[in-house]
């Protein structure tokens, strides 16, 4: 378990498709982190790639941003950052390169762990990510001892409706579903 102090009794968290966090970083910030002061911020579709910094976009009073770019071309990639002194651990998963996706526990100051899940799937990528989903989500939860989930980003999931519809049948039991 981190050091960090345990998550407050309520998580508030924005999730965005950004289409570019560079060029948008500034409205992002005005327009939703400043007036509503999230715990977690989760924009995808960063078009970010390893020339630009890692401390790049640092907002004050938060991690710096986690992120994963686009293993090739150009665009996607998602980035995540955590208001300082919560109680965080990125997780490490075995998936294929191009499933742009991140996981994270979170602690409650209930001492319950919550599993997060940041995706973005691309138009292009059939339904690779809804799969490893639906395949791998129980057993993640079990191996992170995790007592809840929360699934965001952009599934596009009006282009693969019946898994999508097919992997909410499956995660219904879980505390929280959410997707943009």
């Amino acid at each position: 378990m981190p050091t960090h102090r345990p998550s407050q009794e309520k998580l508030t968290l924005i999730s965005a498709n950004v289409r570019g966090l560079q060029t948008n970083i500034g409205d992002l910030a005005h327009s939703f982190i400043i007036p509503h002061n999230p715990d977690i911020i989760a924009p995808v579709e960063t078009f970010l790639n390893p020339t630009i910094p890692a401390n790049f976009g640092h907002i004050q009073g938060y991690s710096r941003w986690l992120r994963r770019d686009r293993a090739h071309g150009t665009f996607g990639g998602i980035a995540v950052c955590f208001r300082e002194g919560l109680a965080v651990e990125a997780l490490e998963l075995e998936m294929d390169r191009h499933f742009e996706m991140m996981f994270f526990r979170l602690w409650t100051s209930r001492h319950e762990t919550i599993l997060l899940c940041v995706c973005y799937r691309p138009q292009w990528q059939g339904n690779d990510t809804i799969h490893f989903l639906h395949t791998n989500i129980d057993t993640l939860l079990l191996q992170h001892n995790c007592n809840h989930l929360i699934v965001v980003g952009d599934m596009n999931q009006h282009l693969v409706a019946r898994q999508f519809e097919n992997l909410l049948t499956e995660l219904a039991n879980y505390t929280a579903l959410t997707t943009m």
